[in-house]
């Protein structure tokens, strides 16, 4: 199981650092921009959000959830929104903030340390208007998914946990039903490829499952926010139900960027990185590539794939070389980290 949660963890960093370089481009534009499609950490070009970072380096979407680890790490385990919102702040006085924070998670950090230069309009959760969270695109985003795996590898494999412990962990930043139902299936997804014999099916039953029960935790609460949008449970199956057609990957692929979409609300997010694995069957590294030259927002969706390949196949699936590139350049460790996880569930 060790060297699942390992893969876990290079899995989403590898998916990051890589999708930095392409993040709000669309497919063609990335061909243009580097001659091909992206299989590789390549230094991100100066019209993206990740200019002046150097290739290998990762962004939001695995720099929270590796704050939001640590701090698991340090309660044994033990998930809260209390827990999620101290590490939100702490990744706030990081140098990743101001380059990537997205809307929904500047607001809530701002919130947390109690600045209002956002003006009260804007502020994400309980504080927001009405007016402001009928507004799913802009709520309902994917910086929920992309931090969920922490509450599969400290779930044991018990897909259950996994999704009661994602509802609380999105509370401290998205508190409406389809960004809880999106975080969940993740998690869930996880939880569940860290039994020792997973198939892929297993696991995108797992994140269809999470999906509905993580909604269904989430109408349940007083405190939600209740607007209308898709349904992440009805896109995923879509994707999966795309994912199936016979014929060139790549054109599969290219499929359900157009009908699915990239872009940053979860009901792309979720669903399409689903659909790339089940496109691939489950291979990481192709996998991710995918992810990487899909479009949008290349860099969580290549990251929620990694998360979600690599602790199906282990850190042995994972490019070689591409664990020191990510320890070295980010300055983290992963190794550290995934031993610290391993000693708290075993």
């Amino acid at each position: 199981m060790k060297e699942k949660i390992l893969g876990c963890l290079l899995g989403a960093a590898v998916g990051d650092a890589m999708g930095a370089a392409t993040e709000t481009k669309s497919p063609r534009q990335i061909r243009e921009t580097f001659g091909k499609r992206v299989e590789d950490f390549e230094t991100p070009p100066a019209d993206t959000l990740a200019r002046g970072r150097k290739a290998g380096q990762v962004t939001d979407a695995f720099s929270i959830p590796y704050i939001l680890t640590e701090h698991l790490i340090e309660a044994g385990g033990k998930a809260s929104r209390e827990l999620a919102e101290s590490a939100l702040v702490e990744w706030g006085n990081t140098e990743y903030f101001e380059p990537f924070a997205g809307m929904t998670t500047r607001n809530v950090v701002k919130r947390l340390k109690a600045d209002d230069s956002m003006g009260t309009w804007a502020y994400a959760g309980r504080l927001g208007t009405k007016l402001y969270k009928s507004h799913y695109y802009a709520l309902s985003s994917n910086g929920a998914a992309s931090k969920a795996y922490p509450a599969g590898l400290f779930s044991r494999g018990e897909v259950d946990k996994a999704i009661r412990d994602a509802v609380e962990l999105t509370m401290a930043s998205h508190d409406d039903p389809y960004s809880i139902s999106g975080a969940c299936g993740v998690a869930a997804a996880v939880s569940r490829a860290m039994w020792e014999q997973a198939s892929l099916y297993d696991v995108i039953q797992a994140a269809l499952y999470g999906s509905v029960e993580g909604e269904r935790l989430a109408r349940d609460r007083k405190d939600i926010w209740i607007y209308p949008g898709p349904s992440v449970t009805k896109r995923i199956e879509m994707a999966v139900s795309i994912s199936m057609h016979s014929g060139n990957v790549e054109e599969i692929v290219k499929e359900l960027g157009e009908r699915i979409g990239s872009g940053p609300a979860i009901a792309e997010t979720v669903p399409i990185a689903l659909g790339i694995l089940a496109a691939e069957q489950g291979k990481p590294m192709e996998s991710i590539i995918d992810g990487v030259n899909i479009g949008d927002e290349t860099s969580a969706i290549a990251s929620i794939i990694g998360a979600i390949a690599g602790t199906l196949h282990g850190a042995g699936s994972i490019r070689e070389g591409y664990l020191e590139i990510i320890e070295r350049e980010n300055a983290v460790d992963l190794t550290g980290q995934a031993e610290k996880i391993w000693q708290i569930i075993s």
